[in-house]
C-alpha cells in the first residue's frame, strides 16, 4: 500500500482546487483577445498522496503549477491550502505560508544560481525561514544548518562533499538532485514537482525517479507530479488527471484510468505508450 492510499483521508486535503481558470492576453500586434490557458480546473491532493496532471505541452499544466503556488494570480476559482484558502492573499501574508509549498523545476541547469555554492542552495529555503529570528538579534545555528543541509544532500543520494562546489561542476542529475534538496529541506507539506527528469538523460531518469519515490516514501509529503510522460506518472503516481486544452479531461485512481480510459483523448495518450493496461 502506498503513502497516498494510507494518508489521502487523514485529515483535511492538503490542496483543494476548485474552478480554477486563468487567461493570459494576446498583444494586439499578435492579433489581440485572449488565451484561456486553465479553464475551470477541480483538483484535489490528500495527505501522502501523489497526483499525476498529465498532457501535452501547451495543456496548462505548469500553469496550474503556477496558480497553486502563487507565481501567478488565477482569474477565478479557489486554492485551499492545508486548509488555508490561498488565492487572494497578498505577498506578505503569503510569507508564513511559502514553506508549506515548493517546487521542483523542470530544468536543472536554469533553476540554480550559478554563483551560489550547493551549500548555499539548499540552505536558502531554511535561511529565509528562519530570518526572522536573526533580525530579532538571537545568534544564528550555524552548525545546525550545516548539519542539516549534509543530511539533506545525503537523503537525495549526493555526498556532502559536494557541499562547496558551483553548480556548473555538477552532472545534470546531480543538479537536480540539489533542486530536490532544496525544496525538501523546509520539510514542505506539498511539493509541485514539474517535469523534473524531462531534460535529463534517459539514463539519468529512472534512478532520479527511484530517489524521488524514495524520499516521498521516508518523507510523507504531498505532490503535484506535472509530466507528458505517462509511463511516469504510472510509476509514481496514486491518482492520475489528465489535462488537455486548459481542462482535467478525466481523473481517477492510477490503475483505473490505465486500465479502462474513459476520454478519447486519455486513450490516445495511452496509445502512444508502452504500458499495458491489462
Amino acid at each position: 500500500m502506498s503513502a497516498g492510499e494510507m494518508n489521502a483521508g487523514d485529515g483535511r486535503p492538503v490542496l483543494t482546487v476548485t474552478g480554477l481558470r486563468k487567461e493570459f492576453r494576446v498583444p494586439r500586434s499578435a492579433g489581440g483577445g485572449a488565451v484561456h490557458a486553465v479553464a475551470g480546473v477541480d483538483l484535489m491532493i490528500g495527505r501522502g498522496e501523489i497526483v499525476g496532471l498529465v498532457g501535452e505541452s501547451g495543456s496548462g499544466k505548469t500553469t496550474v503549477a503556477h496558480c497553486v503556488l502563487r507565481l501567478l494570480d488565477p482569474d477565478a476559482g479557489t486554492i485551499t491550502l492545508d486548509g488555508t484558502d490561498i488565492t487572494h492573499l497578498s505577498r506578505r501574508a503569503l510569507m508564513p505560508l511559502r514553506p508549506k509549498m515548493h517546487m521542483v523545476f523542470q530544468d536543472p541547469y536554469s533553476s540554480l544560481n550559478p554563483r551560489m555554492k550547493v551549500a548555499d542552495i539548499v540552505a536558502a529555503p531554511l535561511r529565509a525561514q528562519r530570518h526572522g529570528i536573526r533580525r530579532r538579534g538571537r545568534p544564528g545555528p550555524r552548525r545546525k544548518l550545516a548539519e542539516e543541509v549534509d543530511e539533506m544532500l545525503a537523503q537525495v543520494g549526493l555526498s556532502p562533499q559536494l557541499r562547496r562546489s558551483y553548480p556548473h561542476e555538477l552532472s545534470g542529475g546531480q543538479r537536480q538532485r540539489v533542486g530536490l534538496a532544496r525544496s525538501l529541506i523546509a520539510r514542505p507539506l506539498l511539493l509541485v514537482a514539474d517535469e523534473p527528469t524531462s531534460a535529463l538523460d534517459v539514463s539519468v531518469q529512472a534512478a532520479i525517479l527511484n530517489q524521488f519515490a524514495d524520499l516521498q516514501r521516508d518523507l510523507g509529503f504531498s505532490c503535484l507530479f506535472i509530466s507528458h510522460n505517462l509511463a511516469v506518472v504510472h510509476y509514481l503516481c496514486d491518482r492520475i488527471a489528465v489535462m488537455s486544452g486548459g481542462e482535467i479531461v478525466e481523473a481517477g485512481p492510477r490503475e483505473e484510468v490505465f486500465r479502462s480510459p474513459g476520454h478519447p483523448y486519455t486513450r490516445e495518450l495511452l496509445a502512444a505508450t508502452e504500458i499495458s493496461r491489462g
